[in-house]
């Protein structure tokens, strides 16, 4: 019963951390782009430190899900792609 209960968190810490690293690698994406612009070199800096943060936390959800190697990176690969699909075409006219 005791293990049942572990792999219960495993899999909620695991989905949490998956979501949250998508969350932060696609924005921090998003924001690069639209800082490239400016001439301050902050914005471009923080958003890096989002992308490996976002990256990091991807690599340990990894580990925490025990899903087939191909369905994590399909599942990541499509929660980070979708919203800098989605919003792309915005930042790219707000840069102009």
């Amino acid at each position: 019963m005791r293990n049942e209960g572990n792999r219960h968190f495993r899999n909620l810490a695991g989905n949490l951390e998956l979501f949250l690293g998508a969350y932060f690698v696609a924005f921090g994406i998003l924001a690069v782009l639209f800082f490239s612009k400016t001439p301050n070199r902050t914005g471009i800096m923080a958003s890096s430190g989002s992308v490996l943060l976002g990256t990091l936390l991807i690599l340990r959800a990894r580990r925490l899900l025990l899903w087939h190697r191909w369905v994590f990176w399909t599942v990541a690969l499509l929660i980070i792609a979708v919203p800098i699909a989605w919003l792309l075409p915005t930042v790219v006219s707000l840069k102009r």
